[in-house]
Formats: structure tokens, C-alpha cells, sequence
């Protein structure tokens, strides 16, 4: 089994595939400011739909929820109906790429992505994403990001193996201005956020060890998530996730 095809079948039935909280989602969301009463709004790699669940309680509107990987937008739809019925249209999951979405410009009031921009980088995600939203229109994005000057060299070393463009929240506020966004908020995911991820995780990997003892492909995976959860163990001062409230700027 290729390594990719197993990192997707550990996430599988997780209650979420990566840092965060119902609590943050909803502290974002308060410094976001629509105009639309029933706004539109698109979650980008949404997973099997921590965000995207809270977010058509808060908005009252439509959410469509991206990702690239269907097994986790049909988890998406049989969460969905259990917590609003059968039938309903508050959440609608589509199969698509970030880098590639099919929406016409200016569609939506508010974009959403949480720890998934990085899959494309940041810079490239703002720019990427803006023309999608209406004047005015607001998105909200965490993305991994120093939190000290000068973090030890193993941490800056794995960083620099594993995403080179992470970079400190001074740099995310230029970048944000700089692809054409006014700022309201940002604010740094708990610690908590990070264990709401890795201890579900860690249950699932500890089953998949004994499932593929006998596959090297597998146990190598296993191996550099638990390098992962024993970076964040060790450094968790020095990185952490930002999550970004901003505008879109008048063109």
C-alpha cells in the first residue's frame, strides 16, 4: 500500500484531521463582520468537517465544503445528517483541489481553511482565493507559524525539511497586506487545539502498528507522524498555529 493511501486511512473516522477546536472556530468567527444574512461561505480542505459543521450553526447560511479526498467528504455528509437531517442543503461537500476550485469570482461572502493552506503555501492560498470572495467578503485562515525569534536548531531543522516557508506571525501580517487583505484578528491556537488532533490519532496509529506490522511502507509513516507528535512534545513553545481573521481590501 503506498504511503499516501495509508496517511489517509489513519485520518479516517477521526474527529478532525488537524489542530483545533469548536471553541476556536467560534472566537474566529466573532471578528468576522457579513453583510449577507444567509452568506455563502466555502470551507477549503475542510476534512470530514469539524469546521465546516460549526460554521453552518454560526452563519445561518451555506456551506460548501472542500476537499480532495472523497472518503472524508462522505464521513462530511453522514455527520451532517445526523446533526440536521437527511435531505438538507446547509452543508454541501464537493470533491475538489484547492489549487484548482470551480466557482465563478466574487461567489462567496466568507472563505474558511483551517491548517490546510499550507498544502499550496500561504501567500499563494491569500491570492489564489481572493478573487472567489464578494467585496467586502472575509477569510479566515490558521496556518503553522513561528512563535519565538529563534527557535532551537533540531525544530528549525525539521521545519526546514518538512515545510520551508513557515515563517513568524510579523511575516504572515506583511503577506496578508501584501495579497491585498486588511487584518481584524489573529490569535494563537491553545495547546489544547494540538492534542484535540494527535490523541485520537495516536489510538488509531497504535492499532495500524500491530494491522501492518509486516509493511515497511506503513511503519515508515507511522514513524514520521510520531516524529511530528514528538517535535510538537518537545518545541511546542517555539511553533504553534495562527489563526488569521481578515478582509478583503477594495481592488
Amino acid at each position: 500500500m503506498k504511503g499516501l493511501d495509508i496517511l489517509y486511512r489513519i485520518h479516517s473516522g477521526l474527529p478532525r484531521q488537524g489542530p483545533g477546536s469548536t471553541e476556536c472556530t467560534a472566537r474566529a468567527f466573532r471578528h468576522v463582520n457579513l453583510q449577507n444574512m444567509h452568506p455563502l461561505v466555502l470551507d477549503i480542505g475542510c476534512g470530514s468537517g469539524a469546521s465546516a459543521l460549526v460554521l453552518s450553526r454560526l452563519t445561518g447560511g451555506t456551506v460548501v465544503a472542500v476537499d480532495n479526498h472523497q472518503p472524508f467528504l462522505v464521513e462530511l455528509k453522514e455527520r451532517a445528517w445526523a446533526l440536521q437531517g437527511p435531505g438538507r442543503k446547509e452543508v454541501q461537500p464537493l470533491q475538489a483541489s484547492m489549487s484548482s476550485l470551480p466557482f465563478l469570482n466574487g461567489s462567496f461572502d466568507l472563505i474558511w481553511s483551517e491548517g490546510a493552506a499550507y498544502l499550496m503555501g500561504f501567500e499563494e492560498a491569500l491570492l489564489s482565493w481572493r478573487p472567489l470572495l464578494k467585496r467586502e467578503g472575509f477569510l479566515v485562515v490558521s496556518e503553522v507559524t513561528w512563535l519565538e525569534c529563534n527557535p532551537p536548531e533540531e525544530i528549525r531543522s525539521y521545519w526546514e525539511a518538512n515545510y520551508p516557508a513557515i515563517a513568524s506571525d510579523s511575516s504572515h501580517i506583511e503577506t496578508i497586506a501584501r495579497s491585498g487583505y486588511v487584518l481584524h484578528r489573529s490569535f494563537t491556537l491553545p495547546e489544547s487545539t494540538w492534542w484535540n488532533y494527535y490523541r485520537p490519532l495516536q489510538g488509531k496509529m497504535r492499532k495500524f502498528r500491530r494491522e501492518y506490522a509486516d509493511d515497511p511502507v506503513a511503519q515508515s509513516v507511522l514513524d514520521e507522524i510520531d516524529e511530528e507528535i514528538g517535535m510538537y512534545e518537545n518545541y511546542h513553545g517555539s511553533y504553534g498555529y495562527r489563526m488569521y481573521v481578515m478582509e478583503k481590501r477594495d481592488d
